[in-house]
């Protein structure tokens, strides 16, 4: 119990150390600056424990898989949407990981190798949860926000509405896929702005949208006819897909949160009820 305690004190440590450690500019203002499209979004002034990191660029380079390292870069992408992990990079993430494994090997060596080893394998795993909790949670916002942002876009084009102003429209609500669109105008320049759209949708690898971006280029290619039927046939497919979508995940909840309530929930009832009953037993033989 102990050394779960430990454990457990080293990880809140190590977050709240990440949390309040400066950074030479504000994370809401990188923000911005990724959606304007400006200088800062782009400009890598770090701070010099973070420049460190770099250190295991060859370490990244050899060791990683590319299908892990995808993952994290669409990871970051998507966190950096939502404001979190603004301006890091795929080996400043991967460098914070090692680090932080490393330190827990190092810090908890003392107390065992098996718990060294242990605690090293949390701090291993803790950033990459952490960034993909985050990742995974805009983009089922996304998922969950298209089929209605769709419907909205193929009224606009039903009455008349070009669809390029149309999606500009859309980056005026609120939502994820609203910030998205923006980000997407952002980085068009006023350019072509359906290019860029499918430029970010397969950098993300989010299927929803690679679908998107592929009908708006059909829309784009064949000209205004049709194009608000095509749209509403996207939305009824990407309406489908996210029901479907969210009856399968409500059909798996039961047995993900089984070991969280026998953990949390049960396990503590069953110490409670009986550590009354044993003590009295204990009691009884001593006698």
């Amino acid at each position: 119990m102990s050394t779960a305690i430990a454990l457990l004190c080293a990880a809140l440590v190590m977050i709240v150390a990440y949390e309040l450690t400066p950074t030479s500019a504000s994370i809401r203002a990188r923000q911005f600056a990724r959606v304007r499209g400006d200088s800062l979004a782009t400009d890598r002034d770090v701070p010099f424990w973070r420049a460190l990191l770099q250190v295991f660029a060859p370490v990244v380079d050899r060791v990683l898989p590319r299908g892990v390292r995808e993952n994290v870069q669409r990871y970051l992408y998507w966190a950096n949407l939502a404001g979190a992990w603004t301006s890091w990079n795929e080996v400043e993430f991967w460098g914070l990981t090692f680090a932080v494994g490393g330190a827990a090997l190092v810090f908890l060596l003392p107390s065992g190798l098996g718990v060294a080893v242990l605690g090293a394998g949390i701090g291993l795993a803790l950033p990459y949860a952490l960034l993909r909790g985050a990742a995974r949670k805009i983009e089922r916002a996304i998922t969950r926000e298209l089929p209605d942002a769709m419907y909205l876009l193929a009224s606009m084009v039903a009455v008349g509405m070009v669809l390029p102003e149309g999606l500009r429209r859309l980056a005026e609500y609120r939502g994820v896929f609203a910030q998205w669109i923006a980000q997407c105008l952002a980085k068009s320049h006023g350019g072509d702005l359906i290019a860029t759209i499918h430029a970010e949708a397969e950098t993300t690898g989010h299927p929803r949208l690679l679908a998107l971006a592929t009908k708006l280029a059909l829309i784009q290619l064949k000209g205004a006819a049709g194009s608000a039927d095509l749209l509403r046939a996207l939305a009824d497919d990407q309406a489908r897909d996210y029901k479907t979508e969210a009856q399968k995940r409500a059909k798996e909840l039961g047995s993900e949160i089984t070991f969280p309530v026998l953990l949390f929930f049960f396990f503590p009832y069953i110490i409670v009820v009986a550590s009354p009953l044993f003590a009295s037993i204990t009691r009884l033989l001593a006698h």
